[in-house]
């Protein structure tokens, strides 16, 4: 399985604390049926957390990467990013291109605050799309206006944006409500991709199999593995994903 959503290169967000929490959440992810994780740390947080396209982003890249070696790991890990949309100055970055998308392909993996308009989501995804780039909406079961209106993801569905639900709503870890949008979405069939957003190696973790059982409540053998291989494999070798049909 491929997981496109994980903070797992260390000291460089709010995910892996140290060197050996990475490789503990490695390993897991390994144990768990991934073979392959996209390091998506938080990019355009504040000062604190810029984790643009650069030199530094390539350093703490490589680096987790030769650490993964050196511990004999044999994951696969690729580059990429979550895109904070900040009203303030996502039109400046999109047009610098000083973003990582998803193993450098058209797809951009972005997030918002939890409490943002559904209009405003749609204004910044519509931007996104203009620039000739895929938005992979992280987690839209955790936002507030999808949570109260699900025909909003539906909107974004019909454009060709990507829904990237968390594993951990689904498992019912994210809260009542980040669940039961999480599953109505899945049982609409307008998901797309199953991500963990793994952070530390206790609570938030990699690895995907634990939410096969719930998948299975509500997809088709088919559908399951659309969500946790095909289209992550598609999104990778930046492919098209046709609208899933269930």
């Amino acid at each position: 399985m491929i997981d496109l959503h994980c903070h797992i290169i260390p000291w460089i967000d709010d995910g892996a604390d140290s060197a050996h929490v990475a490789c503990e959440m490695a390993e897991h992810a390994l144990r768990s049926g991934v073979d392959t994780i996209v390091c998506t740390p938080h990019c355009n947080i504040s000062d604190d957390i810029p984790n643009y396209r650069g030199r530094d982003y390539d350093v703490c890249f490589s680096m987790f990467r030769a650490l993964l070696r050196q511990h004999d790991i044999p994951l696969r890990v690729l580059p990429g990013c979550e895109l904070f949309a900040s009203r303030s100055n996502l039109r400046k970055l999109l047009d610098s291109r000083r973003i990582v998308t998803l193993n450098h392909s058209r797809y951009l993996l972005t997030e918002f605050n939890f409490n943002d308009s559904g209009e405003r989501m749609t204004a910044a995804l519509d931007m996104i799309a203009r620039r000739g780039m895929i938005p992979v909406i992280a987690h839209p079961e955790r936002y507030d206006c999808v949570q109260h209106d699900p025909e909003l993801a539906v909107g974004w569905f019909a454009k060709g944006y990507i829904i990237q639900l968390n594993k951990g709503s689904l498992l019912g870890l994210l809260g009542e409500r980040a669940f039961h949008a999480g599953t109505h979405l899945l049982a609409s069939g307008i998901a797309h991709v199953i991500a963990s957003d793994a952070h530390d190696e206790r609570y938030r973790t990699t690895g995907l199999r634990s939410v096969i059982p719930v998948l299975e409540r509500f997809c088709s053998e088919e559908y399951i593995e659309l969500l946790l291989e095909t289209n992550p494999n598609r999104i990778i070798r930046d492919r098209h994903i046709p609208a899933p049909d269930f």
